[in-house]
């Protein structure tokens, strides 16, 4: 079985041997990698991973934590990287109430980053938190090809989410909640990818979350959801390939 990592930040592993990390995730079947920023200062060392690590895709993006710190002409750069690299991702972007309570802030930065990824028809990563009914208002402005990354909300905003065709990403934060079985359980596994967030959300003081763990974070959805493991992972790395396009492992 393979697997796809449609969430990670390798640029914020403690240790800058991203080789070892990759290789690692690799040999337990992780095949791709999208490695995702929160802020322009990232951008040069993500351009920088994907172009040395071939598993590696980009994804470019402005975070709601990070609107006020965004550069003059960070939007024009973001163009510049989707012109330059035909595979990149944009985000992740979107909105927090939760750590930013600025929405105008956000919504002019989301807007932008929404535009861009229309204009080049590329896959736009969500992050919302408290923002159900803001994200609710751009169901009919979104890329088709978006995805909800860290999903832990209700069952009812889950279901709004996938009846627009949109993709909701699970990584071990899912495994915390206590109505995971239901939440899992309601889930359309057409439109689902797994994701770590790594280094983050692995639940474990100074732990840090590591792409190898993906068939295991598979297992236990497979658990929650009462189905074939096996069936699951086939699954879930075919609704990668579907939403990707294919694209897992090149940046031509």
């Amino acid at each position: 079985m393979f697997y796809a990592d449609s969430h990670i930040h390798l640029q914020d592993y403690k240790t800058k041997d991203i080789k070892s990390i990759v290789q690692n995730a690799q040999n337990f079947n992780v095949r791709c990698f999208v490695n995702v920023s929160a802020h322009p200062s990232d951008w040069a060392q993500i351009e920088a991973l994907a172009r040395d690590e071939s598993a590696v895709i980009p994804a470019y993006g402005v975070h709601p934590w990070y609107v006020a710190a965004a550069p003059a002409g960070w939007a024009e750069n973001l163009e510049r990287h989707l012109i330059e690299n035909s595979c990149a991702w944009v985000g992740e972007c979107g909105f927090d109430r939760l750590k930013n309570a600025d929405t105008v802030a956000q919504t002019e930065v989301f807007e932008l980053q929404l535009a861009l990824a229309q204009k080049y028809g590329r896959p736009l990563i969500i992050h919302a938190v408290k923002a159900d009914d803001i994200m609710a208002q751009y169901f009919d402005r979104l890329p088709a090809r978006t995805v909800f990354h860290s999903w832990t909300g209700s069952v009812e905003w889950g279901r709004q989410i996938q009846a627009h065709g949109f993709f909701i990403g699970l990584n071990f934060s899912i495994l915390r909640k206590k109505n995971a079985a239901e939440l899992v359980q309601n889930v359309d596994l057409t439109q689902l990818l797994l994701e770590t967030d790594g280094p983050y959300q692995s639940g474990e003081k100074n732990v840090e979350t590591m792409p190898q763990n993906l068939p295991y974070l598979a297992q236990k959805i497979a658990q929650l959801r009462g189905v074939d493991g096996e069936e699951l992972a086939q699954t879930l790395y075919l609704n990668w390939l579907n939403f990707s396009g294919g694209n897992h492992a090149t940046n031509a």
